[in-house]
């Protein structure tokens, strides 16, 4: 963008007045209008944590160790979708490093992280008029998790590992977690899409499911600290169909089985399959952190002098990612949508400028936008992915500068 440009928007960065809170305070804003005003009774609060790499970055000061030796930064997101998984922005941001310059204090663990998030949670949809359902991978099996506070219209849906023992409430029989398989209710298959190896994938999934009492850990007595009324449903891989080819993939060497632990009922067909789904879209934050490094802004590239300039940088591009994401999930559910639902007037009069056609919806927004790219549709890839829409939306801010530019004298 030219070394003004950077120069500008670094020293932004730079302000030591200026940091991630503040850099998303207008997002946050956004985002909880955008969550009551959707259409779902349901959304979804997904948390997870993201390594970056910044080992070629020599000069940057304050970076710490995140894997082993590697020098870089660690950021955990809580990113909201509604319920058929549209993205609907950033809830909350953290980050760390490891013997660097953003460490946490000695006396606080990483795995604080998943209570810090369900406080954000609970701190800033308490008032709302949706379920929240708090949505967490294996990392966050933690016992004190479980028994966290929780607003009255706040959820928790964990995907479990550790053989803790387990409480059948319909037989009251314990057992640990990867024998209770059997001892659950059958609620037949369910059909879900997720990413395996970076490409869309539906998995076929046998379904089991009961209410449970999970025990603590043995240094807590079980009478007084085991959880009541959650259930655990078990998804047992059984198929895999590539969506590009609809051809059954080769069996992996080990099936997916989701342990799904959960303050949500499992009482009926509908509830089990409705615990699987908000599961299967926790796949969305994932594609998030895939948007911010390499499916589309390559951020791990970047080079600042130090750790605050980066990790401002970083809370600012991912609010790009964010409308990345978003565009990119909101043409795949509905190509037919209003193009206004997430252009402007003057983007769509520009729009229109590429394809001499008119622009009604959002396809055909999106593929007038693409066509600044040389997009061509096709029957496996009728609208453009991530990398393509940041390559477009980029250019087509320069265009917007000159186009804005050109009209202005004619509108005064």
């Amino acid at each position: 963008m030219g070394n003004s440009f950077r120069q500008t928007f670094a020293g932004i960065f730079a302000r030591q007045e200026m940091d991630a809170n503040q850099m998303l305070s207008g997002h946050l804003q956004s985002t909880l209008s955008g969550v009551e005003a959707s259409e779902s009774e349901y959304i979804i609060a997904a948390q997870d944590t993201t390594y970056y790499n910044y080992s070629g970055q020599r000069a940057m000061e304050g970076l710490g160790e995140i894997q082993g030796k590697v020098r870089g930064l660690l950021q955990h997101n809580v990113l909201l979708l509604d319920q058929v998984g549209l993205p609907l922005g950033l809830l909350a941001q953290q980050y760390w490093t490891r013997n660097g310059g953003q460490d946490l204090p000695p006396e606080e663990k990483e795995s604080n992280k998943w209570h810090k998030g369900l406080s954000a949670i609970n701190e800033h949809l308490c008032a709302s008029s949706k379920t929240i359902v708090a949505v967490e991978d294996r990392e966050g099996d933690i016992f004190s998790f479980f028994r966290a506070e929780r607003q009255p219209n706040v959820e928790l849906l964990v995907r479990v590992h550790q053989p803790r023992p387990l409480e059948v409430i319909a037989s009251q029989q314990l057992h640990k977690l990867p024998q209770v398989y059997p001892h659950l209710g059958d609620y037949g298959q369910l059909s879900v899409t997720v990413e395996r190896q970076n490409r869309a994938v539906q998995l076929v999934l046998n379904l089991r499911a009961g209410a449970v009492n999970v025990y603590p850990d043995q240094d807590l007595s079980s009478s007084q600290h085991k959880t009541q009324g959650w259930s655990l449903v078990v998804a047992q891989e059984v198929a895999c169909i590539d969506l590009n080819t609809q051809q059954v993939m080769p069996p992996p060497e080990t099936p997916a089985v989701w342990y799904l632990l959960s303050s949500l009922p499992t009482d009926s067909l509908e509830q089990v399959q409705r615990i699987v789904h908000f599961y299967a879209l926790r796949w969305r934050i994932e594609r998030f952190h895939y948007t911010l490094k390499s499916g589309a802004l390559n951020v791990e590239t970047w080079q600042f002098d130090d750790i605050h300039t980066l990790i401002n940088s970083l809370a600012f591009y991912s609010v790009v990612a964010w409308r990345l994401l978003a565009l990119t999930y909101a043409i795949r559910a509905d190509p037919t949508q209003p193009a206004y639902a997430l252009f402007d007037s003057s983007e769509l009069l520009l729009l229109q400028t590429f394809t001499s056609k008119p622009i009604v919806s959002l396809g055909d927004a999106v593929l007038a936008l693409a066509r600044v790219v040389g997009f061509a549709p096709s029957k496996k890839q009728p609208f453009p992915g991530v990398k393509v829409l940041a390559t477009a939306l980029e250019r087509f801010a320069f265009a917007s500068i000159g186009f804005q530019s050109a009209i202005k004298p004619l509108q005064d």
